[in-house]
């Protein structure tokens, strides 16, 4: 039986935003509070949620645990919903990636899928996109309300 690997979580996948209601609630097992070293974000308000990739910073989000007789199913759905295409295709909008992931109440460290943005497909991105410099997006969300 193969072991399925948690997901990483940075925006409106997280729990209290919409895609996590559509995508994720019921059919998760736990959410712990996880951060990724060497990544940065953005808000992009031209599109409504964020854009995740390499950079000198840290990302903070939530590590889930999809309940495994539904996992296939779930990535599949999240798979769509990212624009996910098929793994280093140039017309991904999000390209699906294993990185190590911390746990921040733990402190261990693991390897999750994760979703980074492709920002060399957005026309827009360089003018409008924000720079979430404390690395939340969520927090960056509740604060800009």
């Amino acid at each position: 039986m193969k072991k399925n690997i948690n997901i990483f979580v940075y925006g409106s996948l997280r729990e209290g935003f919409y895609n996590y209601d559509k995508y994720l609630k019921g059919k998760i097992t736990s959410i712990r509070q996880a951060k990724i070293d060497d990544m940065i974000i953005y808000h992009m308000p031209y599109k409504g949620y964020p854009a995740m990739f390499n950079g000198d910073g840290t990302v903070y989000g939530e590590i889930i645990e999809i309940i495994p007789d539904i996992y296939d199913d779930v990535i599949s759905a999240m798979d769509v919903m990212e624009g996910f295409i098929s793994e280093n295709n140039p017309k991904n909008e999000y390209d699906k990636k294993i990185i190590e992931v911390q746990d921040l109440d733990s402190g261990k460290k693991e390897q999750c899928y994760t979703y980074y943005y492709n920002h060399t497909i957005d026309d827009k991105f360089e003018k409008e996109a924000i720079f979430i410099d404390h690395g939340n997006w969520a927090k960056y969300m509740i604060e800009s309300k």
